[in-house]
């Protein structure tokens, strides 16, 4: 009996060992919806009935994000971005209304950026010949300030 029982102890110790050792696959790298953002650029406003937000001539102070609209070499001075601003309003809102944004439209700015938490996406439709772009990713402002310097008009 002693031998079943020992036998049977060192099976399991040995189906153990190495399901033990076995590291778990990581995760894909995505930009969690609580990271923020440095950035150094130009608060442009478009007009309109809503009024809407871009930081161009962006430059990252830092760890830059993902989602910058449009990008490519300026000069000598490497990569600049736009990324599309999202104002934010109400009770619960964690970043900047458009009030806010506005009164520093046309400024170089030093923003705080975090990504806006996107709504889970429908499956696609079966049959569904025609491809979308992805939108471009937005953020919100959650500080602002005024920085030396001009932006081109």
């Amino acid at each position: 009996m002693k031998t079943v029982f020992g036998s049977a102890v060192a099976f399991a110790w040995c189906m153990a060992v190495p399901v033990a050792q076995q590291q778990p696959s990581p995760a894909p790298a995505a930009t969690p919806a609580h990271k923020v953002f440095l950035l150094n650029g130009c608060l442009e406003m478009s007009a309109g009935a809503i009024p809407a937000f871009k930081l161009t001539d962006a430059s990252p102070i830092g760890l830059a994000p993902a989602g910058a609209v449009e990008a490519g070499a300026v000069g000598t001075s490497g990569q600049k971005a736009s990324y599309v601003l999202q104002p934010e309003s109400g009770v619960n809102a964690l970043g900047m209304d458009a009030k806010a944004l506005q009164a520093q439209a046309g400024q170089r700015v030093e923003a705080t950026l975090r990504p806006v938490e996107k709504p889970a996406e429908a499956p696609p439709v079966s049959g569904a010949t025609a491809t979308l772009e992805p939108a471009p990713e937005r953020f919100t402002v959650t500080e602002i300030k005024r920085v030396t310097g001009t932006c081109p008009s």
